[in-house]
């Protein structure tokens, strides 16, 4: 390890990592930044935000430490900070390309650029943004989240706030209490919940269950599986796929149906299908080739 710069308001390591690490950051208050980069040197810089006596003290304190292909960030709280007024740092990592993350924040946002490998991210209230990586876990208390893309699965969930995500390679569960819910594409299982607010997929993978408390569902194209959407309040669109046969049990308490799907045989053996299970209380319901 090297030590480049120490002082009352930032810190500087480095740590020769010539190969993807595990890297684990934790911090009460502030904003924890990841670039994965073509490197074989991690980098690691804690900033006092707003350069006041408790951000200070807590870099002076702060665990900085490689073991082995670990790479620990440890901020400890310690003294009384009012969030939003004292306390805030910023932790900037720079990483090897494919690196293991754990992020943490009491309260603050989480940033990574560059694909990453498996990622958690956590804040108790912020803004989480993940960039491209093998599999995320992200949650919020309160903020927004948005995951680029993942050759694995995602689980993603907030207390108050929107999740939009691009290209999931294998299953998706995404929760919100109350925000709008946007993914690109899911390979595997999609799972998508918001206690209010709209949900959309563009393709809909091998299953999709999308539950609207209050808000339209709308799935842009389906060419195979299962489609089970669910809202009371709101409307639903599906588009199938052309050629793809469509086994339909809609329900709706009061809207209208309305359908470009036209009645068939029995698909043949090898023919794609989707199932499309839709519910809503009060809402039309459109069914259109895609």
């Amino acid at each position: 390890m090297s030590e480049g710069l120490v002082n009352d308001e930032k810190r500087q390591h480095s740590f020769q990592t010539p190969a993807p690490i595990c890297l684990r950051v934790e911090i009460p208050h502030g904003r924890i930044i990841v670039a994965a980069e073509a490197t074989d040197v991690t980098r690691v810089e804690l900033t006092a935000i707003h350069n006041d006596a408790t951000a200070r003290a807590w870099i002076a304190d702060a665990e900085i430490a490689q073991n082995g292909d670990e790479i620990v960030v440890r901020v400890r709280k310690s003294g009384r900070a009012l969030f939003g007024l004292a306390g805030g740092i910023e932790a900037s990592i720079h990483a090897p390309l494919g690196s293991a993350a754990t992020l943490s924040t009491g309260a603050g946002q989480v940033k990574t650029t560059g694909r990453l490998g498996n990622v958690s991210a956590r804040s108790g209230s912020g803004t989480i943004d993940l960039d491209d990586n093998d599999a995320a876990d992200a949650g919020t208390g309160s903020g927004n989240i948005a995951i680029a893309s993942s050759s694995g699965s995602i689980e993603a969930k907030t207390g108050s706030g929107r999740i939009i995500v691009g290209k999931v390679g294998v299953d998706a569960r995404i929760t919100t209490g109350s925000g709008r819910v946007t993914l690109g594409e899911a390979v595997g299982a999609a799972r998508l919940v918001t206690g209010s607010g709209d949900i959309e997929v563009g393709q809909a993978g091998d299953s999709v269950e999308a539950v609207a408390a209050s808000g339209s569902i709308k799935v842009s194209r389906a060419d195979h599986g299962l489609a089970r959407l669910r809202t009371n309040s709101g409307r639903v669109w599906v588009g199938v796929a052309n050629g793809a046969a469509a086994l339909l049990d809609i329900t709706t308490m009061s809207g209208r149906v309305e359908s470009e799907l036209q009645a068939v045989e029995e698909p043949a053996e090898g023919q794609r299908r989707v199932e499309l299970v839709v519910s809503t209380l009060s809402g039309n319901v459109n069914l259109v080739r895609a």
